[in-house]
């Protein structure tokens, strides 16, 4: 009865400052005072506490372990109680279940072009184990009117910016941006989105614009011309004969 009060039970973790492990449960369910976790190295016995908290935005458990470092083989033998009863045996190695974190100070900057240069920087520096790593990226941008409609770009290389070309956008909307990261030494998981950062692209007349209004524009004058000039010529002919 009382494993069915748990459900998707999993961990991740920063590979830097915590491992984060968490349940989802039944409505009401107070976690503090229903479950602990219990959580030891594989190699020590020291047995260690870790009190869960739910989660504000859904029906979740969380409980966040603090390591004081991070190897590859770092294991964690962990067990779940559920009011005095252990109902849980897990084993989590922190370096297979990494979830990095989301890039951060992302910006955007128009250009002489007319395209957006988007940047940002990486969350992680030294001495972390990640920083330094190789690191993929993905990049996503949208109508801010029209949220479903998005475009997500790929960047497979060391980079840390991406340029938004003008004709992917649509004249006179307001754009929402935001970036992801994937370590590929440590590609369990991606990172969440980061904070997303808004844009406006304004319409501007530009040389191609006037090119292309000019054309049918001009064949529309050329074609009045010739019929003015055909009734013209046709008139003075009647008149003549």
């Amino acid at each position: 009865m009382a494993a069915e009060r748990v459900r998707h039970f999993a961990c991740f973790s920063d590979y830097d400052k915590e491992l984060v492990c968490h349940w989802e449960v039944t409505a009401q369910t107070n976690c503090s005072k229903e479950f602990l976790l219990y959580y030891s190295q594989e190699l020590f016995p020291q047995i260690n506490t870790c009190v869960p908290e739910n989660r504000k935005d859904s029906s979740r458990c969380t409980c966040t372990i603090w390591p004081d470092y991070f190897v590859s083989g770092l294991t964690y033998n962990l067990t779940l109680q559920f009011n005095g009863t252990d109902m849980w045996n897990y084993s989590v190695t922190p370096a297979l279940v990494v979830k990095p974190r989301a890039p951060q100070n992302l910006a955007i900057e128009k250009v002489e072009n007319g395209n957006f240069i988007l940047s940002w920087e990486e969350s992680y520096s030294p001495p972390s184990m990640l920083s330094g790593q190789p690191v993929i990226y993905e990049v996503k941008y949208w109508r801010k009117q029209h949220p479903t409609e998005v475009s997500v770009k790929a960047i497979n290389y060391q980079a840390k910016s991406f340029e938004i070309t003008a004709s992917s956008l649509r004249r006179g909307y307001d754009y929402v941006a935001s970036v992801r990261c994937n370590y590929t030494d440590y590609p369990a998981n991606w990172s969440e989105w980061s904070e997303e950062v808004e844009f406006h692209y304004d319409y501007q007349v530009t040389a191609e614009d006037v090119l292309q209004m000019a054309v049918p524009v001009s064949c529309i004058l050329i074609m009045a011309v010739s019929v003015t000039c055909y009734f013209c010529f046709t008139k003075y002919v009647s008149y003549c004969s």
